[in-house]
């Protein structure tokens, strides 16, 4: 089946997020004050408003400028990778908007059904292109927005985009409840390690603290030169950039590959099962910390430069340092302050102190948290082939190959 493609710019509008400085906020939900919406906020799961700030009503020029339910939020700028982020708004605080590095996008409803252009614009080849109408400079990409609305979308009946956004709802509700339970035992991971260690900031147990080099060899990846880099064959090994390690797992959707021929000694660099893989550079996403444990049975990978392998000194160490890491004790020891964390240095990381409990306690604490990770890794499991999954549903769907 073919639709007309037309250019965003025909079914939507853009308002741009509105400017404003820290030391102009007020109170939330103060008289005359107005809810902002910033990059932390924008969720691919949803808006999330658990932390909000607000600004005098006087700073809203335009009555557009103030947020309607179903319209969507994208960061316009950020990092390559979180430009285009994109939330839909189904609820939302009384008199908010968005803020400067956030654009409002509003659906042309006598053209295009809101959710029906949300659900195509999260598509992951959308995403590419939307990335791909970026500004970049050093560190942070501008969306260009006048690139932005000359993107082509397909166009079917309003009739066919009911239709569609309805298979897709229902899916995208068994994607929320998988992804509430593996929140719920990520939570009870969290509340056992407080529990038996206790919070290693107020260190209430009195325990030991030592770098946590005591516990664990912390090395950072080789410079591997991009010109050097090869196709997939039996001949090359895999390598393992920050933009390969997410929160909790690995993304091998954007994989490089090295030659065998060229490692000689690289050995010290070759990744096992059990080491704990941190992204060096803008380390903490909107999901979190982009840190997380090497699985077994994977293919020979080495590490590369911007990226740490923590390698436990005993195998039972493990759980416990990489909650370590996941704690707030650690993001506090990096970040200081309210500011983005570009990068983790090297010395940083050596010098992040934790508690140093007994053998037995960390044991037993080993034992509890390896049931509940592998519970967790299953979930995982399911949840890249839950998207992959939907991804291939939203293809169908927009492709218009899906069944009637």
């Amino acid at each position: 089946m073919s639709w007309p493609m037309v250019k965003l710019g025909d079914v939507l509008s853009i308002i741009r997020g509105v400017t404003f400085k820290p030391n102009d906020q007020v109170e939330p939900l103060s008289e005359g004050s107005t809810i902002v919406m910033r990059t932390k906020n924008v969720q691919r799961s949803g808006l999330d408003i658990s932390d909000l700030i607000a600004i005098p009503d006087s700073f809203i020029k335009r009555a557009e400028q103030y947020l309607c339910s179903e319209d969507m939020l994208i960061s316009s700028a950020n990092s390559w990778e979180l430009v285009g982020k994109i939330s839909f708004i189904e609820k939302l605080p009384a008199n908010s908007t968005a803020g400067g590095f956030i654009s409002i996008i509003r659906a042309k409803k006598e053209k295009v059904i809101p959710k029906y252009l949300y659900y195509w614009l999260t598509l992951e080849h959308t995403q590419v292109k939307i990335r791909n109408c970026g500004q970049k400079t050093t560190n942070i990409s501008n969306l260009n927005l006048e690139r932005f609305k000359e993107l082509l979308i397909p166009l079917p009946s309003l009739n066919d985009q009911k239709r569609i956004v309805a298979i897709l709802d229902k899916a995208a509700v068994i994607c929320k409840k998988r992804d509430q339970a593996i929140k719920l035992a990520d939570d009870f991971l969290r509340s056992t390690f407080l529990d038996m260690f206790g919070d290693p900031v107020v260190n209430p147990k009195n325990l030991e603290k030592a770098p946590i080099t005591e516990l664990t060899e912390i090395i950072t990846g080789f410079a591997f030169k991009s010109n050097d880099y090869v196709g997939d064959s039996s001949e090359s090994v895999r390598l393992c950039r920050g933009a390969n390690t997410l929160t909790g797992y690995l993304d091998w959707g954007d994989t490089k590959f090295w030659p065998k021929n060229k490692l000689e000694k690289l050995d010290n660099y070759l990744i096992k099962a059990g080491d704990i893989i941190l992204a060096m550079d803008r380390p903490w996403i909107t999901n979190g910390l982009k840190v997380c444990i090497f699985p077994e049975n994977q293919r020979e990978t080495y590490l590369v430069q911007r990226v740490a392998r923590l390698r436990p000194r005993c195998e039972s160490y493990t759980n416990y340092i990489y909650s370590c890491i996941k704690s707030p004790a650690f993001e506090k020891h990096c970040r200081p302050t309210e500011t983005t964390v570009p990068h983790i240095s090297p010395v940083e990381l050596k010098n992040f102190e934790v508690l140093i409990p007994n053998s037995e306690l960390m044991d037993k604490y080993h034992s509890i948290a390896s049931t509940i990770n592998n519970s967790l890794n299953k979930m995982d499991t399911c949840n890249i082939s839950g998207d992959a999954l939907f991804s291939k549903l939203c293809q169908q769907a927009f492709s218009g190959h899906l069944k009637r």
